[in-house]
Parts: structure tokens; C-alpha cells; sequence
């Protein structure tokens, strides 16, 4: 028969399976994760209208990132004036000759 978590959760995939045939042979429909949020409930990690997975950054992080990033667009626009500057200088040379 099994152990008590595992006899749990083989009730509650029965149960999820049970729903999912339910809910997609009719007219009203049931996402996997509405399905899984019935049967199981919602858990740490759960954010309402993403689902689960990672939490999105926080300010303080997302203005941190920001801020490397902004850096890193003044840095590539740096080199690409000189590069610039520098093509520009080699053609007036080239010109010259």
C-alpha cells in the first residue's frame, strides 16, 4: 500500500486527474495550475496572477540593475564614439594620401 505521504499524494493526483477530466470535457474550462491550486491549495511561493515559480525583484534590486545597466549603455556609448572618432581619423588620413 505505501506510506501515509505516499497514499496522500496519490489521492491528490487521483483527485487532480479527476478535475482535469472534468473540467476539460465540458463547456467550463480549468487551467493546470487552477487544478493544482484546488487539489493542493496555494503554498509559499505563490504569486497570485504569475503562478509559481521565482518572486519578482524587488525595487531596491530592479533600481540596482538599473542602475548596471544604465552604466553599461554610457560604457558601449563611449566605445562607440571612439570607434567612431577613431574611423573617422583614418579616413581623413587615407584621404591625404
Amino acid at each position: 500500500m505505501g506510506s501515509k505521504a505516499f497514499v496522500v499524494a496519490r489521492a491528490e493526483l487521483n483527485n487532480m486527474k479527476d478535475l482535469k477530466d472534468l473540467y476539460t470535457s465540458g463547456e467550463a474550462s480549468m487551467i493546470t495550475n487552477e487544478i493544482v491550486d484546488t487539489v493542493l491549495g496555494t503554498k509559499l511561493g505563490y504569486i497570485r496572477g504569475l503562478g509559481y515559480g521565482p518572486k519578482p525583484n524587488t525595487a531596491r534590486a530592479t533600481q540596482r540593475k538599473m542602475a548596471e545597466l544604465e552604466d553599461s549603455l554610457r560604457k558601449a556609448k563611449q566605445e562607440a564614439a571612439s570607434a567612431q572618432n577613431n574611423l573617422q581619423n583614418r579616413l581623413n588620413a587615407a584621404e591625404l594620401w
